[in-house]
Parts: structure tokens; C-alpha cells; sequence
């Protein structure tokens, strides 16, 4: 059976009207048909526990999930930072659903990652395939080895896909939900049975224009040298800057159009974002640093290389399943930034793209999705799913 799919959103002030106007949108689209998931992304402006509590006087007993982000994508409609509210509610279709939750994570992020995803298996069942959706708190450290304990249950067979909470790129208090709960410093995998193959698809747009590079020192979230030498100084060598020539405060401004392309095997690229660096030539990467020993290439992209990738990603998509119900989409507040007066487009075409099929989307902090090996998080990246 088909999954169908019911879309709102509301830009209300008002935490309550807003949560209402959106959740009776999505739910009146599905036609009295039995409502077994929702997915909430929002401004982190509104009360949420207010707001959760409210869509769930609409929405009932059926099992709810989400975060706070920078931006939502609904069929065809982009609220911007700050702007709004997005619900989608779905039917069951031919799928299960379970869930497994964490909060107030420490360190352990591949304990974390392991605890989540058995919880969530457990509760869904047994299938022959599976896919897992995943959000987390975009401040927690190194998302890789949250994604690395995900991968010890799911094994390379299963699709895995989701994004980092933001909180419109305040990175102050990201969150997630599940049912009327707000979790701080959390994680939550939907565990998601199938009696077909789920597959994620991602592209980025972003092209090399340096040489590979060498990461020969590096710690947490930060690569402290490039080559055997500082990190920012190799950065603004193959920029043709002098070092130190581009300063702390104008170094978001350039580094949002040049982030390191990560070389993968099957010659992809995993994309990383500089946020910033410091006085000793020290750079901060968002979410998921590269590893000792990965070889990397400065990358170049602007808002058309970008968002010229959206009709590939949805095409190859929605081959996928022979009769997809909707296409949830995880794009990066990174690509927004460089989209600026275009931001709007990336919504339009994703749904002129899937044609009747909705579009359900975030704009995350970093995203999640398995491609080559286990490496499973980018940054400035678009992955979707069909389901």
C-alpha cells in the first residue's frame, strides 16, 4: 500500500495558531485516513513545548519526530530562518516505525549512535530492508562518531539519512522532538521497516580547484595542519591569499564558497565546511572533522552549480520505488547562505522536480547519509529520500 502524505505550515507568531494552522493543513490532506507519523521542523522562536503539545491535539496518539532547524522545505515553499513551522503527517503505507531517543549526550557519540538505533529496530521488527532516520543535536561534537554507532546496528545494508539540528544558525540550543518531548543535546532514530529497498541519494555541486592536500594533524572538530604545515595557512595558499591575509571575521564570508572536498574511493567527494579559524592557523569544521591521513581538495561552487544538482537528485530518487508517496529532502543552511537571493529556488525546483509526488524537507546543520563506506556526514550537501 502506498504511503500518503499531508503537508502544512504556518508563519504565525503565535506559537499556538501557527501549530494549529500547520498540523490541520497536513492532517485534512490525508482525507480521514489513519495517521501514523508526523515531522515537525521549526524556528526555535515559538514555545516548543507549546508547540509540540498542540499539533498533538490535532494529531493524536501518532508518533511525532523532528527538530528545530534553519529553514523548511515544503512542496514547493520555503520558509526561511526564523520564518515558520512545517508538519508533515504520513500513513503507515506498506512501512513500520520505531523509534529510539537519547538526550543530555555527553561524549560517547558512538555508544549514543548504538543505543538509538538497536531502541528503534527493536521497537519497528524485522524486515527484509530498512532505513534509518536521523536527527541529532548539530553541537554535539563529531557527528561521524554518532554515525559510526548507527552504522554498528544497521550495517551497510540499510539506508541512513537525516540531518543535524540548527537553531537558526544561532548555535546556541539546537533541538529534537519526539512526541510532546523537547530534547536537549540529543539524538532520535526512526527506524523505518520496508518490504523494498530504501535509498538515499545525494549530490552537491561543488567542484575542485585545489590540489589533493594531506591531512596530517587533526583533533575533535579541528584540523590543526594541512601537509605539515598550519591549516589556514595551506587554506589561504590555494585561495592565492598570503597568510593571514584573509582575518577571523571575514573568514565565514569566503570559506561558505570554498569548503574541503573529502576524496572518496568511488571518486566522490564529502563535502566539510570551515566555520572559522584562529590565531594559530587552527581551522573549526562543522560537525565532522577529516581524519589523519584523508586526502582533501579546496572546493568552489556558487548558486547556480548548486542548485543545478536538485532535478538530478530527484530524478534519480524517484526511481528508486516504483510508487513513491513522498520525497523528504535534507539540505544545509551552508547552501542556503550561498543561494541568498535565489533561496527560494531550491524549493521550487525540488517540486517541480518530483512533479505530485510532495516534497518534506530541513535546512540542517550538516547532513546524514551513507554514501561511500561508512563515512555518513556532509556539510553544504542535498540528500533525499522516497518513501
Amino acid at each position: 500500500m502506498k504511503i500518503k502524505a499531508g503537508t502544512g505550515y504556518s508563519t504565525a507568531r503565535d506559537t499556538s495558531t501557527a501549530a494549529r494552522e500547520a498540523a490541520t493543513t497536513a492532517v485534512s490532506a490525508l482525507n480521514g485516513e489513519a495517521l501514523a507519523l508526523v515531522l515537525v521542523f521549526t524556528t526555535p522562536n515559538y514555545d516548543l513545548p507549546v508547540l509540540l503539545s498542540t499539533i498533538r491535539t490535532i494529531t493524536g496518539d501518532a508518533l511525532l519526530i523532528g527538530s528545530t532547524s534553519s529553514g523548511e522545505i515544503i512542496q514547493g515553499t520555503h520558509l526561511d530562518i526564523g520564518a515558520g513551522v512545517g508538519v508533515l503527517a504520513l500513513t503507515a503505507g506498506e512501512y513500520r516505525f520505531g523509534v529510539g531517543t537519547l538526550s543530555d549526550i555527553k561524549d560517547d557519540l558512538n555508544q549514543a549512535g548504538q543505543i538509538v538505533t538497536r531502541k528503534a529496530k527493536e521497537m519497528a521488527g524485522a524486515s527484509p530492508y530498512a532505513a534509518v532516520l536521523l536527527f541529532a543535536d548539530s553541537m554535539l561534537g563529531d557527528l561521524q562518531e554518532l554515525m559510526r554507532g548507527v552504522y554498528r546496528i544497521t550495517g551497510p545494508k540499510v539506508a541512513i539519512v537525516g540531518g543535524a539540528a540548527g537553531d537558526d544558525q544561532k548555535f546556541i540550543r539546537p533541538c529534537v522532538f519526539h512526541n510532546d518531548q523537547v530534547l536537549e543535546r540529543g539524538a532520535i532514530a526512526l527506524w523505518i521497516a520496508s518490504d523494498h529497498p530504501l535509498q538515499v541519494v545525494t549530490r552537491h555541486g561543488w567542484k575542485p580547484m585545489g590540489i589533493p592536500l594531506l591531512v596530517t594533524r587533526a583533533q575533535g572538530t579541528q584540523i590543526i595542519e594541512i601537509s605539515g604545515r598550519p591549516a589556514s595557512q595551506v587554506y589561504e595558499d590555494q585561495l592565492g591569499l598570503q597568510p593571514g591575509e584573509l582575518t577571523q571575521e571575514e573568514f565565514w564570508d569566503v570559506s561558505i564558497f570554498h569548503p574541503f572536498g573529502l576524496l572518496q574511493s568511488d571518486s566522490t567527494s564529502v563535502i566539510r565546511v570551515a566555520r572559522s579559524k584562529n590565531d594559530q592557523g587552527v581551522l573549526n569544521i562543522q560537525g565532522c572533522v577529516p581524519p589523519v591521513g584523508s586526502a582533501i581538495q579546496v572546493m568552489s561552487g556558487d548558486a547556480s552549480t548548486l542548485l543545478d544538482v536538485v532535478e538530478d537528485v530527484v530524478d534519480a530518487s524517484l526511481k528508486t520505488i516504483e510508487e513513491p508517496g513522498v520525497l523528504l529532502a535534507f539540505s544545509c543552511a551552508a547552501r542556503a547562505m550561498v543561494f541568498r537571493g535565489r533561496k527560494s529556488e531550491e524549493a521550487q525546483r525540488l517540486q517541480l522536480a518530483a512533479g505530485d509526488v510532495p516534497i518534506f524537507g530541513v535546512y540542517c546543520c550538516g547532513e546524514f547519509a551513507r554514501t561511500a563506506g561508512v563515512l555518513s556526514t556532509h556539510n553544504a550537501t542535498l540528500t533525499v529520500i522516497a518513501l
